[in-house]
């Protein structure tokens, strides 16, 4: 069931098929409205603490808080698509990987009010185990303030590991906010002064993390002393009591259309080739599938 990028229509047709994605992955659902349980709740308690972390750290971690089972299919769904030579981010023409932020509904409300949206904005890695891989370079989301007066954030990721993410398979790292003298009004400047700041995030499958896009973070180098990949997924979010941040938010709890998912994953494939290599094919596919999905 391979995909041959040198006949883009071919390519097209097929990608444009609910049933090519329903075989591929037999274990996920496409448009199928599958439902987990229920979203998952918070005690005040500690979402507060998590908050006060957020605002003074510019990141949070909540350790393996989401079902295993549904952790390891998606994990099995992204690692198919790689066997078949497909980006990691065409996991969201799947429901599931949409509906796994849907289930952190209410943190996400705690963090940035009722009425919160979705970005445009999402990518899945697989990072395997050899010394030529690694996730993204050091970068901030964004080299503009997006912090509000008493240092809470109009705008977080979510950062979802699908396996253990350890330093041998390239975790996140990140610079803590009260530890970054560039943060927050001089975020063009990623250096690090004192190397002894940087904090390796190592997390369990089914963790969530959360950053605001200020905060200085990047993907590790991965290892050929790894045991497994590092497979993980990211959406962006924001207030909904202020101007987009950019076109076409998303509302956070409705799935999305299937024209709508293959337009968003090109436009995604386009958006981030800064940050990977890109094949001229390729670059012609998203651009191909994007005018005729939108």
């Amino acid at each position: 069931m391979t995909i041959d990028l040198s006949s883009t229509p071919t390519q097209l047709q097929q990608f444009q098929n609910l049933d090519f994605w329903r075989e591929l992955n037999p274990g996920l659902s496409v448009l199928e409205d599958w439902r987990s349980d229920s979203s998952l709740s918070f005690e005040p308690e500690d979402l507060e603490e998590r908050l006060e972390e957020l605002r003074m750290e510019g990141y949070f971690h909540l350790d393996a808080i989401l079902p295993e089972i549904d952790i390891f299919r998606m994990a099995i769904g992204i690692d198919t698509l790689v066997e078949q030579d497909l980006m990691p981010v065409f996991a969201f023409v799947y429901d599931e990987y949409w509906q796994t932020f849907q289930r952190i509904s209410s943190l996400l409300s705690a963090i940035l009010g009722v009425g919160y949206q979705q970005l445009p904005a999402f990518w899945a890695w697989f990072v395997p185990p050899s010394n030529a891989h690694a996730g993204w370079k050091p970068h901030r989301d964004r080299c503009i303030s997006t912090l509000r007066p008493d240092g809470t954030t109009n705008l977080v990721t979510i950062w979802i590991p699908l396996t253990d993410a350890t330093p041998l398979n390239g975790c996140m790292s990140l610079l803590p906010a009260h530890l970054d003298p560039n943060y927050p009004n001089n975020l063009n400047d990623c250096s690090i002064a004192n190397p002894q700041d940087i904090r390796a995030l190592t997390a369990s499958a089914g963790s969530v993390l959360c950053w605001n896009h200020s905060v200085l973070h990047w993907g590790g180098r991965s290892s050929h002393k790894a045991d497994f990949p590092r497979i993980s997924m990211a959406f962006e979010f924001q207030r909904g009591d202020v101007l987009p941040y950019q076109a076409s938010l998303l509302p956070p709890l409705t799935l999305p259309t299937w024209e709508t998912r293959l337009r968003l994953i090109s436009q995604q494939i386009l958006q981030y080739k800064h940050m990977y290599p890109l094949s001229k094919d390729l670059a012609s596919v998203a651009t191909a599938l994007s005018r005729i999905a939108g």
